[in-house]
């Protein structure tokens, strides 16, 4: 019967410890940059793009493909960057977690 019990405390636990991941992760922000600086785009730990930012002499220029060229750059480059964040994050909050069964 003990080992259930702490079986149970180790599961509860684990969604509190997980709660935080979720919480942990929409905190992250990284940024991902293309051509010097001029297409930017943000990133949370969640994957989700928050925000896309182009200089205006890049758009004066008129070269669609390669402005996608160079937001598609800044994407992955924020993406790179925040799974790391992300993967930091979790390392942190594992330690905290017991050890498997």
């Amino acid at each position: 019967m003990t080992n259930i019990f702490n079986l149970l405390t180790q599961a509860h636990k684990l969604k509190r410890e997980m709660g935080k991941v979720s919480e942990g992760l929409a905190g992250i922000e990284a940024e991902g940059l293309s051509s010097g600086g001029l297409v930017s785009v943000r990133m949370d730990g969640a994957m989700k793009i928050t925000k896309v930012a182009i200089a205006p002499e890049l758009l004066a220029r008129g070269d669609a493909r390669a402005l996608a060229e160079m937001v598609l750059e800044a994407a992955n480059d924020a993406r790179v960057k925040a799974q790391r964040l992300a993967a930091e994050s979790m390392k942190k909050i594992a330690g905290d977690l017991p050890p498997a069964f």
